[in-house]
């Protein structure tokens, strides 16, 4: 089967916002469309295993960067800033056991004792057999496809641990009494069939003026709720190899967090802490017709994924910044279902 390398590109860049680390990658990897031979119910369900990990990755990401401080701003003080949040992807994460029917068989050729290697996990070279009735005539004849599933990323080999970069570029404006507006940001963005936008909101408001006798305490305390969502489609139209005339790939991830901020502020130096909680949910979805080569004939998939995710935990984040006149660098680290190590920069006015 002939590799398809452009809808495969296009498919790692519509399932995460760390467009240019998986791009970097995306030639290594075995293409995806040839879950598609599988039986459908054994093909979606291989799709979604393999793709879950970077999802949550990036979703849990997203929740990550919204403040550097507990102080909010005077009104129309603003901050600018860009940080990058590595969310580590537990070693749980890298393969996955795969839940087949009966129709298909599974074999890892590099590591017999594992299971499947996802999209976070090692190069490991994998085998499936699939064998079944492709037209639907049945019962017979049946025939079996043969096919290798993709390799993982391997980020830990590659960069030593594995984690998947979240850019973000984040402007907040103080508003009034003590409330600082979060906003971020992206117009859709489109590149050749690509699409791609995210926006984001949050409040961050002082609390401690409102709590009689700790007012003139030296530290800082604010409450943040803030929600993000990216989303975008790629189109999977293809002649050649995988064939379908309406393939089209959309996503839609969400995240929302809640905490309470503490800080403290020591000449250039500020301390912070956070504690709350966030919750994400993702939908990806792969629409459309697509005809599958067969050593006899065509496999006709129609609609082959409909993957909605959602998980929630506890955020413990601590971390410091560094300020000098108006520019200002930071680094802090979350605790959560996925941790995260965010580093950042940016201007800070007022």
């Amino acid at each position: 089967m002939k590799k398809l390398q452009e809808p495969k590109f296009r498919l790692l860049l519509a399932l995460s916002i760390t467009l240019m680390a998986f791009s970097s990658h995306a030639q290594n990897l075995a293409d995806i469309s040839e879950f598609l031979r599988a039986e459908k119910k054994d093909a979606s369900s291989l799709i979604k295993s393999y793709v879950t990990p970077a999802i949550n990755a990036v979703s849990n990401g997203m929740t990550s960067g919204w403040y550097t401080t507990g102080k909010a701003h005077k009104t129309l003080g603003f901050d600018l800033g860009v940080s990058v949040s590595a969310v580590f992807t537990p070693s749980s994460d890298e393969y996955f056991t795969p839940s087949l029917s009966s129709s298909t068989t599974f074999s890892n050729k590099t590591n017999p004792s594992l299971g499947a290697p996802s999209v976070v996990g090692p190069k490991d070279v994998t085998e499936y057999k699939s064998t079944y009735d492709p037209d639907g005539s049945g019962p017979l004849p049946s025939q079996t496809f043969t096919l290798n599933g993709p390799e993982g990323l391997d980020f830990k080999k590659n960069i030593g641990f594995s984690a998947l970069p979240v850019p973000i570029v984040q402007l907040g404006i103080g508003i009034v009494k003590n409330t600082d507006l979060k906003v971020r940001f992206v117009p859709e963005q489109k590149t050749n069939s690509v699409t791609f936008k995210m926006i984001g909101i949050g409040l961050m408001h002082d609390i401690k003026q409102h709590i009689p006798g700790i007012k003139m305490m030296p530290f800082d305390l604010s409450v943040l709720a803030a929600y993000n969502t990216v989303s975008g489609s790629a189109s999977l139209v293809s002649t050649t190899g995988v064939v379908s005339n309406d393939g089209n790939l959309s996503y839609r991830l969400n995240s929302w967090v809640a905490q309470a901020i503490i800080s403290k502020k020591i000449s250039v130096l500020t301390v912070y802490a956070g504690v709350g909680y966030g919750s994400v949910s993702s939908n990806v979805d792969i629409t459309g017709n697509f005809s599958v080569p067969a050593s006899v004939g065509s496999v006709s998939v129609k609609d082959p994924l409909a993957l909605s995710l959602s998980n929630s935990s506890a955020k413990i984040t601590g971390g410091l910044r560094l300020k000098f006149g108006p520019v200002y660098l930071n680094g802090d680290y979350t605790f959560q279902e996925y941790n995260a190590l965010t580093v950042g920069f940016g201007l800070a006015v007022r």
